[in-house]
């Protein structure tokens, strides 16, 4: 991310009733980061400021995601979600922005979380089942929002915020060409999925540990950037991904503890339940949504596995022959569920 210049921060602090100088850094602003997110004082209490930068030439097109997503996190919030609420300016926007030659700077405000971001080798029932029922609530909700196949250009009538986009935009920055190949077969099996209210609609996309808060009662979903429509197993396959990183292996390396990937389903599942239903013919379709995340990440981390040859050679490698991970059955004997 670029830095944010010292003339955009003071003029966005102001629209917040704070000044730069009382602005403190709380995340965010590395080079993997969409947006940098300050710590402020709004009356007897603290809020956070979250600023992004938008390029010159998609202005439009970047105000569009911006406002859908945000318009999406107030509907979660207002039905009583656990997430990062966004609040209002003192002028009454959902956010603010600031003119540059090269980017519009734009800024949101949220409340701060309860509890403390979780540890990513952290294995804890409690929090599984809480970030399983936090999703499940998500996905509740989401059936009741307006959009659920895409968003609509108000202007043009043209559709956007689709995982046909996400997929699209990642094929153009594929740098290897034989997971090109695999990307298009993942999105050839993708295509032949049903997509129903009940199963598909506007998710958060990236609910992974480091996008959670977390006390011992519940879980809070932060950071809705990516935020996109897409299959609700999508959310499900990234929750697993720092157990198939860091516990179990299955997606830049080999199944090593499938028992553990299997047992955190268990407790995940066992929340989600507490608040929507999915089908286990859904869940057995796991290992085809933890492929696309595969791929999607490699992509992403390109430049550093480039920099490391045995996770390059190890990541994909999994890519090329796509191993069983979690299998047609993924969950614990006795929890297979309804339906």
């Amino acid at each position: 991310m670029i830095p944010v210049p010292n003339a955009v921060l003071e003029a966005l602090a102001v629209t917040y009733d704070t000044t730069a100088a009382q602005l403190a850094h709380f995340g965010g602003g590395n080079e993997s980061s969409d947006g940098v997110v300050y710590a402020y004082p709004d009356g007897g209490t603290r809020r956070l400021l979250k600023i992004m930068a938008i390029p010159g030439e998609d202005r439009r097109r970047g105000r569009l995601c911006l406002d859908e997503r945000l318009r999406f996190m107030r509907f979660l919030g207002e039905g009583g979600a656990q997430i990062a609420y966004p609040r209002l300016s003192p002028q009454g926007q959902v956010y603010e922005m600031v003119e540059e030659e090269d980017h519009l700077w734009v800024a949101y405000s949220m409340d701060i979380a309860p509890g403390k971001g979780p540890k990513q080798d952290a294995w804890d029932p409690v929090l599984f089942r809480n970030w399983g029922q936090a999703i499940g609530q998500l996905h509740l909700l989401t059936q009741e929002y307006p959009s659920w196949r895409g968003a609509v250009d108000p202007e043009t009538g043209e559709t956007f915020l689709t995982w046909k986009e996400e997929w699209q935009g990642f094929y153009e920055w594929c740098q290897d060409e034989q997971v090109r190949e695999k990307w298009v077969e993942i999105r050839e099996q993708l295509e032949a999925l049903p997509v129903t209210r009940d199963a598909f609609g506007f998710i958060h996309n990236d609910p992974h540990i480091w996008n959670l808060c977390a006390d011992e009662e519940r879980v809070t979903i932060l950071d809705f950037d990516v935020a996109n429509h897409h299959w609700f197993m999508t959310d499900i396959a990234i929750a697993c991904q720092n157990i198939l990183i860091f516990v179990s292996g299955g997606l830049g390396a080999p199944v090593r503890d499938r028992d553990k990937l299997v047992a955190f389903l268990g407790y995940f599942m066992e929340g989600y339940e507490r608040e929507n239903h999915l089908s286990v013919e859904w869940l057995s379709r796991l290992d085809l949504f933890i492929s696309y995340r595969r791929i999607l990440m490699f992509i992403v981390m390109y430049g550093w596995l480039s920099s490391q040859p045995e996770h390059h050679a190890a990541w994909k490698e999994m890519i090329l022959t796509c191993p069983e991970v979690a299998g047609p059955s993924p969950l614990p004997s006795g929890k297979r569920g309804r339906g």
